[in-house]
Order: C-alpha cells, then structure tokens, then sequence
C-alpha cells in the first residue's frame, strides 16, 4: 500500500511551538562557537591585507616565541599568490584569543604587490590589467531560441533597459568555524557551525586520511549559513592540524572582518535587456547582455529569462573576475538576481504598453506549465491583500503634494524545493515510554528538529513535547545536507516511515499482554486503544515491552514529497524624492509549499526570508575600494542591514488548498527571499516615475536616477 500522510492529522499544519524554542530564548542551547572543551587552544587567522600580491617571505620564528602560543601553521607560504583582501595565509593557536592575536601581529610576512582589479567596471576596463589567467571576463556562448532580432524588429513596442545588483555578504550571526579535539591519533571530534555535519565528517576524515567513523561532527544548534557552511573548509581543517600539533584542543572562528571578506557572498548580477510585446500585451522577444562577479572562482551566472513565456531570446553571459572573495551559494542562488532584472523589465514594458502589470503578467504566463494555476491564484490574493485594484495608480502619479510619493511593485518567483530518496531516520520506543527520533541532518534555524517530533507525534498518539529529536551528530543515520530547501522534503518522509515502523513493532509486541491483535490496537491521546476503548496509558503500554527497546529505521517512499513551488510579492513604499529615503510600508507575500507541516516554522521561514529579501533591496552592499583594492565596509557598522523600525508591516498567506496538500512535503526556505527586492525596486519606480536601474534603492541610487531621469527630461 503507498505511503501517505493522515488523512485527517491532528497536530501537522497546525501551529506548533518549536521544541527548542526555550532552550533558544534562555541562552541554554549551545551553539558550536559556545563550546569550551577543557584544555581548548584560541585560534587565529593571519590574513592578506593586499588584493593580489606574491608572498616573497614568511617568518613565524618570533610568533612562535611569544607567551602563551602552543601551535604555528602557514596557509599559503613562501612563492604563493594571495588574490583577495582576506585570503588566508597563516594561523597560530595560544592560550589565549590575545595571545594569539598579538602572535599573529608578529609573523613577518614580505609582499610583492601585483596590479590589482576588484570591481568589475575596473575588471572590464580596456587595458585593465590581467588578473586571471585566461583574462578577467570570459564570456559564455549565447543562448538563442528562435529568431529574437527578427521578433523584436516587429513589436509594437520594445524597451530597452540596464539593470543591476551588487555583491552582499552572507552576514552570518555565527561566524565559520569549527573546535577541533582528538580524542586519539586517528580519532577526531569537532563542533562545527555547518549546514552539513556528514559533508564535514568526510572532508576531515579525507583531510588527514582517517576513517569516516572515526570523525564525529557535533551541530546542536547553528547561527546561520545560507548556503554558505557546507564543509569544514581551510578553517576546520587547520584547526584540526594545530589541535593536533599542540596536542589540545582549538577552537578557531572567523571575526567579522574575515567573515564578510573570505565567508563567502552572492555575486553581482547586470543586465542589458531589450525585451518587446505586441498592442495587446503577449512578449514576442527578447535579448539580453548580462555579466556578474562571484570573485575569483565565478559562479555568477543566474536564471533568465525568469518566469515568464518568452517565445523568442537570446541571452549571452559573461563571468566577470575580479580580485575579492569567493561567491558560495546563498539563499536561492542566482534566483533573486534574475528575478529583479525580468520584473524591472516587465515592469518597464508593461509601463510603456499602458497596461495593469498584473495583468500583463498573467498575460505572458506558460500555459504549460504546471505552477500558471498557481500564479493566477496567488496573485489574485496578493492584489487584494495589497490593495493593488484600489490603491495603485499609474507610474509617477501619485498625485499627493509634498515630497514623499507612494507607490506599489510586485514580482513573480519560482523554486524547486525537492528532496532526495536515500535519506534515513531511527525511531527508538524505550520501555519507560521515551521515544527518541534520530537523523543525520542539521538545525540551521528551520525547525527540522521540531518536524521530526511532531511527524513522530503524530503517528504514535503523543505531543511533540513527549519525542527527543537527536539531530546534529554525524554518526546518526544518513541525512541531507541543509541547502536548497531540501531538508523538510529528504527527512520528513523517512520520519514518517520510522515512526509508522516503530508503531507497528510496539502494537505487535504487546498485542498478546492485551489479549488482541496488533490490528485490533490504536494509539491516541497518550492512550492505548484496545477495539477502540482506552485501555492504558503511553508509558504502562511501553513497560510491557519488558527489558527491550523497539528501534526502527525509517526510508522515504514516493508520494510524500514533491518539487517546485510558485509564489508572488507585493510592496508598497513612500520615497522622499528631496534625500532620496526609502521606507517600506508594507510587503505581501502569498507562498505555496505543498502539504505545511508545522504553520509556526512555516511562517518564521517566510517572515524570514522576505526580511532578507528586504535588506538586499534597501540595503546590502559590498564596497570596494578600486585604488587600494580592500573591502570598505567589512564590519556590521557600514554594511548596512535593517533594524527594527525599517521593517514593515509584512503579511503572509499559506496557498495551500487540498490539491496542494495532496502534492506531499517540499521545502521552504529559498522561495519567499526570492522576488522581495524586485517587489521594493518596482514599487520604487511606481512612486518616483523613473526606474531605479541599480540595486540597493539606497539614497545615493534613487536620487542618482532622478537625477539623470531630469537631464534627460523624464522627470
């Protein structure tokens, strides 16, 4: 018989607190960064102050005579090049964080300064010094479907337009890093802020060439990763080495310097984009130039077109290097950046058609594609939570005197959001009536510990309070890595399976101490059911398993799961068009996730991610200086994030009616990050009048384009 959820479930889709919440609000639960084995090491990076240089020579001798230090190691050594402010070239472990800063402060380190490039208008300059082998932009094969020049040429209206977004940062509360502690020659544990403690595992064990089980990585808790803690890394590994050197434990973490400068980013997205569509509002074409930076390693390139039907197109990408961190994925890679650029051209189009955006949007839907019933639905919602039909006016007509001008924007987003297969989950019934769910996975902060208990709850007639949920420990049974809005959908159904398993073992066992059958026993309420009449509580029903515990493990089984999601958000902002200020007022988003298991976690993930989605469309930026080649704003004082009074009034509607249900689990995280930036910048233009064509809608960029907009007499 196929796997399915409960028809009629008691406690999934309902509002439940997470089971960690507490531990979380008190300060009980123990981060990776809080852990103090006895005996620990402080370690500390010595990292490039130069964008690009030759390290000529390297001296530790007097680092390694200063009080306090157990433990030396050199990253990148004599004869390496360093390509960025903040690549790594050594570490020293002490007793001390002091001691071992001041150590690091004493390593002698000679630099050949080599011409540097970390911007890409400076990348891309003609005769800008080569950075990278190959050249500093490489530049994709084209992309084309049907015939776009020819397209374009017969559209009623075609319009052209550059769009762009800069590099942020992941801005991890909780810096990378890991302790390291042998607990023999060949046998290592580390607390590591990860997002994948078995990916980690394997590198370390790889790393110093031990067996995988001889590595156990602990993750209780995690303080945000974002796509950007999916191994051990440089930093895991040289803990590990200089634990091992100094024969004790070390605990080594990035600073926020370092984190902002080598954790990891989103790379830029441009756009060159002419994009046409007939009178009546069906796109016919369109072509687009588009380039990005992810640093040294690439990485840049992003959805597009996005979203919407576009019978003819070419599009041509260039990856951009530049002399600065490496991109790592980050929250719906590549989806928000492509997202902004198609609905500011939509947006753009739509203007010039004189046609409701709404409107010209669903006019430019697939029709074969499966989430066009989604969208059409989830609009509707969203227009009338926003107001849109009411309260929207045309382009730059607010028509209120003064300087502060409203306006409203939407965007349309897409995710995948599956799971995979192989993933597996134990359920434990001890014989005191404890009961115990275990997987291999992680808590980033999504509430998968939480899932685990309620999904058990659910099958065995108990609260989530009454399940441990043991997850953050690598030697558990194989879990996902936590990216992608993966997680929910790879270990939900084998939760499901281990506990339906468990169950069955338990009723089977103790049927003959009842005088039934296994068949003729439920469990409900925190009762046992005999022929439908209560008969004993949880914990007696257990101690008639006798000195034995049931332990069963789980797999996932088709239909319990599914992949791809729709959704949309609407923004409305007041802009002060004399200092250029941006509040947001409000931000709508209308989200589909298949079957929700837990509304609470539900709605923390899509507050979350429009919140992020936010900061990237006011806010974040990575500034560089072209001239020194150095990170301007490496700190949580000039990189600008929201604090409480920027954030808005923001409402969220669950789509999910019984033919989303039906679909199964998928997951949550990336999605609702995706189309909030697009949503802010379109709402923007709608109050202004003028496109905004950079990203974030800071002071600088909205009066920049009215600025421009009223020399060349649009405004």
């Amino acid at each position: 018989m196929p796997a399915t959820w409960p028809e009629n479930p008691r406690l999934i889709g309902t509002r439940i607190p997470r089971v960690d919440g507490l531990a979380k609000a008190s300060g009980r639960a123990k981060y990776p960064s809080d852990v103090r084995p006895e005996g620990m090491l402080f370690a500390v990076l010595l990292h490039s102050p130069h964008a690009h240089a030759k390290i000529k020579s390297i001296d530790t001798s007097a680092a390694e005579k200063l009080p306090g230090v157990k433990a030396v190691s050199i990253l990148n050594g004599e004869g390496k090049t360093v390509r960025f402010h903040g690549d790594d070239i050594a570490a020293v472990a002490a007793e001390t964080e002091e001691q071992a800063r001041d150590a690091v402060r004493a390593i002698k380190v000679e630099y050949e300064v080599l011409p540097h490039v970390v911007t890409e208008p400076q990348a891309m300059a003609p005769g800008a010094p080569e950075a990278f082998k190959g050249g500093n932009v490489r530049k994709g094969r084209a992309q084309v479907k049907g015939k776009p020049e020819d397209a374009l040429a017969k559209a009623d209206v075609v319009v052209e337009g550059t769009y762009s977004l800069p590099v942020i940062t992941h801005v991890c509360l909780e810096p990378h890093g890991l302790t390291a502690k042998w607990d023999a020659d060949d046998k290592l544990t580390v607390w590591a802020s990860t997002q994948a403690v078995q990916v980690t595992a394997g590198e370390l064990a790889d790393a110093f060439s031990i067996p995988v089980t001889n590595v156990t990585v602990l993750t209780d808790y995690m303080g945000g990763g974002f796509g950007s803690k999916f191994g051990a890394e440089t930093w895991g590994r040289t803990a590990a080495e200089l634990a091992k050197k100094a024969g004790r434990p070390v605990r080594l973490f990035l600073d926020r310097e370092q984190e902002h400068l080598a954790g990891g980013n989103r790379p830029s997205a441009s756009g060159k984009v002419r994009i046409g569509a007939t009178k009546d509002g069906k796109i016919v074409g369109l072509i687009a130039e588009t380039h990005g930076t992810g640093g040294g390693r690439g990485g840049s390139n992003f959805p597009f077109p996005y979203v919407y039907s576009v019978p003819d197109v070419s599009r041509s990408h260039s990856e951009v290097f530049v002399n600065g961190g490496a991109a790592r994925a980050m929250r719906a890679p590549g989806h928000p950046q492509g997202c902004a650029i198609m609905e500011a051209a939509m947006d753009d189009l739509a203007d010039k058609l004189g046609i409701d955006p709404i409107e010209f949007r669903l006019r430019n839907l697939d029709p074969n594609d499966f989430r066009t019933a989604m969208y059409q639905a989830e609009v509707k919602i969203g227009a009338e939570l926003i107001g849109w039909k009411e309260r929207r006016k045309p382009r730059g007509q607010d028509g209120g005197g003064g300087p502060i001008k409203h306006g409203l924007g939407m965007g349309l987003h897409q995710w995948g959001g599956g799971g995979t297969m192989d993933k597996k989950v134990s359920c434990t019934i001890n014989p005191d009536g404890s009961v115990e769910m275990k997987a291999g996975t992680q808590d980033i902060g999504t509430g998968i510990r939480t899932l685990l208990a309620i999904i058990a709850a659910e099958v065995l007639g108990l609260e989530p309070k009454d399940v441990i949920s043991s997850v953050g420990n690598s030697s558990f049974p194989p879990g996902q890595p936590s990216g992608g809005s993966t997680t929910t959908p790879s270990m939900a159904p084998p939760a499901l399976d281990a506990a339906t398993k468990a169950r069955d073992a338990l009723l089977k066992k103790i049927a003959g101490a009842v005088k039934a059958a296994p068949e003729e026993l439920t469990l409900k309420d925190g009762q046992l059911f005999v022929r439908g009449e209560p008969q004993m509580g949880w914990k007696d029903a257990c101690r008639k398993l006798g000195g034995a515990s049931i332990s069963e493990t789980g797999s996932a089984a088709e239909g319990l799961a599914s992949t791809g999601v729709a959704g949309c958000q609407f923004a409305e902002v007041a802009v002060d068009i004399e200092t250029g200020v941006v509040r947001v007022k409000k931000i709508v988003a209308v989200q589909d996730s298949g079957l929700i298991l837990d509304r609470l976690t539900w709605d923390s993930q899509v507050y979350g991610g429009v919140i992020m989605g936010l900061n990237y469309g006011l806010f974040e930026e990575r500034i560089m200086d072209p001239a020194t080649g150095v990170m301007l704003n490496p700190d949580m004082e000039m990189y600008k994030l929201a604090g409480a009074s920027d954030i808005p009034e923001i409402v969220i509607h669950a789509y999910d009616p019984d033919d989303q249900k039906a679909r199964g689990v998928i997951g949550i995280g990336e999605p609702p990050t995706i189309a909030t930036a697009a949503a802010i910048a379109n709402a923007v233009t709608n109050a202004i009048g003028v496109r905004v064509p950079e990203w974030p809608m800071s002071p600088r960029n909205v009066l920049n384009a009215l600025a421009t907009a009223s020399k060349e007499g649009k405004a």
